[in-house]
């Protein structure tokens, strides 16, 4: 097998990345940017052998959108060209491979798309579902959230890592308490809501007995953080008069350690134990400990 060419980049440009841009379509942003590329290179379009573009048709709302695209980096004269409904290293990949068949030697690669033509939640969406099927509403935020809880593999030990929110919602009603005449107790209803940010990862390995149990052991780690201000206070009449009881404050940062085995006696029957520690906070040391019997009918 012959050696591979050595292939290098002796141009880039981009435009800045912006949140919209209401005056200018996809082809008119791309322009600048393939002018800007060539001009670093101080070569014209006709010294190109290669053209790759990469962009989704679902984000500029039309059909054959990328076809626009020709003309802005160049199809004349008429030179081999290849679209990806990829991202652009994708595309960078396919010019890079073309290049080593001999049959090119120059390669214009460009990545476009103005995301802010519609709404990408609900694009995507249908390009991930099919229209003819009920919806799904696996959204690009959804698909993220899946990406970054894929288990991983690595030397044997499947780790998971996890990110989210944890929200929380509390109401407390109104208490009452009949005492001496005059002392009667009265607490007003009140609230709190908490809104934690998370991320934890959990390491596994699994081994198998002579008699067929599989045991896995794991050990896991979590961080999450309070974002929100203190527990409202509560007011409280007794004896005629009216004073103000203080909320709790949080614990804004909360670090869980832990670990646990299973062990997987048949198909349908697995035994479960856990442990749990939070370092101590205050005056508390939060432990859970955990046995659990699963039987699956």
């Amino acid at each position: 097998m012959s050696a591979l060419r050595n292939v290098a980049i002796v141009g880039f440009a981009q435009l800045p990345v912006v949140g919209r841009d209401a005056h200018r379509m996809s082809t008119e942003m791309l322009y600048p940017v393939v002018r800007e590329a060539l001009k670093q290179v101080g070569v014209e379009r006709d010294a190109i052998d290669y053209q790759v573009s990469a962009s989704a048709d679902y984000m500029d709302g039309r059909p054959f959108g990328f076809v626009a695209a020709l003309d802005v980096m160049g199809s004349w004269p008429p030179r081999q060209d290849l679209h990806l409904e990829m991202d652009g290293s994708f595309a960078t990949y396919y010019a890079w491979l073309r290049m080593q068949t001999g049959e090119v030697d120059t390669a214009i690669v460009c990545g476009h798309g103005k995301t802010s033509e519609g709404e990408p939640e609900r694009v995507l969406n249908l390009q991930l579902d099919p229209y003819y099927q009920a919806p799904l509403g696996l959204t690009p935020t959804a698909t993220a959230a899946l990406q970054a809880s894929a288990k991983l593999n690595m030397g044997g030990i499947t780790l998971l890592p996890a990110v989210g929110l944890v929200y929380a919602h509390v109401a407390q009603t109104s208490a009452s308490e009949s005492g001496a005449e005059g002392f009667d107790l009265n607490v007003n209803p009140n609230s709190a809501n908490s809104l934690r940010p998370f991320a934890a990862i959990t390491a596994a390995k699994s081994f198998t007995t002579g008699d067929g149990t599989v045991l896995t052991p794991e050990a896991d780690i979590s961080y999450s953080y309070e974002t929100l201000g203190t527990t409202p206070p509560s007011t409280v009449s007794a004896g005629g008069g009216t004073f103000i009881v203080n909320g709790l404050l949080p614990q804004r940062n909360n670090l869980t350690i832990g670990g646990g085995i299973t062990a997987q006696l048949t198909d349908v029957l697995a035994l479960e134990a856990a442990y749990h520690i939070t370092p101590p906070t205050g005056n508390t040391l939060p432990q859970t400990l955990s046995l659990a019997l699963d039987y699956r009918f």
